[in-house]
Order: structure tokens, then sequence, then C-alpha cells
């Protein structure tokens, strides 16, 4: 069965977007605020795609196989790959915070922008928000919630 993700614009990135989650309060300033910690090479270590349609239909997509690697440079520029299903999609542009979120400003393979909650829970960091997701495998992408887990690789 063919399962299609579209993030940023494949997480519609791990967005990832405009979801749910959070740091706990509205304080936009301080250590957590800093997309500073964002630096780095991270992995999914889960993907949870939930249908908005019908909240008791999620499916983890790590599970399924599929992968994700996000790479942060101090610059903010940024690249992340997916891969699964006999795919594999990669785009890049510069990634910055405003306040509970981070926004994905993405210029390859075409332009686009996105936003993310994010949390973090020591190295952990989790970004929640918007995607599309074929649940039925009929080929159409339902709107649905992405819910991405990041661990440092």
């Amino acid at each position: 069965m063919t399962r299609v993700v579209r993030f940023l614009a494949p997480l519609a990135l791990a967005s990832l977007v405009s979801g749910t989650g959070g740091c706990g309060g509205d304080d936009s300033t301080g250590p957590l605020a800093d997309p500073d910690f964002m630096v780095g090479e991270w992995m999914a270590e889960s993907m949870v795609v939930t249908s908005k349609a019908n909240p008791e239909v999620s499916s983890d997509i790590t599970e399924l196989g599929a992968t994700f690697t996000l790479s942060v440079q101090p610059s903010g520029r940024y690249t992340a790959i997916l891969a699964g299903f006999g795919r594999s999609s990669s785009e890049s542009g510069t990634l910055t915070m405003e306040g509970q979120e981070v926004v994905f400003m993405r210029q390859l393979p075409t332009p686009g922008d996105s936003r993310a909650r994010w949390e973090r829970a020591g190295s952990t960091v989790t970004i929640s928000g918007d995607t599309d997701f074929d649940f039925n495998g009929d080929g159409t992408a339902e709107p649905a919630t992405l819910r991405t887990v990041l661990v440092p690789r």
C-alpha cells in the first residue's frame, strides 16, 4: 500500500506545523526560545500522523519504515530528508524561531514557509503541525497533524 506524506512540503516538513505542543508559558526569551538548540544533526524517533477528520485514526510512519533526518547549521540553514515507501524527498532552506514556533522557510525544491510548534525535553525536540497523509492508501492525502520526536544523531 502506497502512502504519501507531504511535510513542509514533505514535513510540510515535520512539521510539522501549527499544531499542538509548546514549551510551557509564553516566555519568548531565555534558552528555550534560542534557536541555537536546533543546531546539529537530528533523526526522527517517531513521526505520528493523526487524521483531522477522525482523531482516532493515526499511524507512526517510522514504524512503517519511514526515516526523517534534519540537519541545522549555526547559520540557520537546514536540510531535511524524508525516505520511505519507495521514495525519498529532500528540502532545504532557513530555520528561525518565533516564540513557540519554528519557522521553516523552504527554498528548495520550491519556495514556501511552514510553521510548527516545538517543545524541548532534555535532548529531545518535538515538533507538531499540519500535514497531509493517505491513511487508506487510495492515492488521496487527507488533512492530518504530524507529531515528530527528534533525537540527536
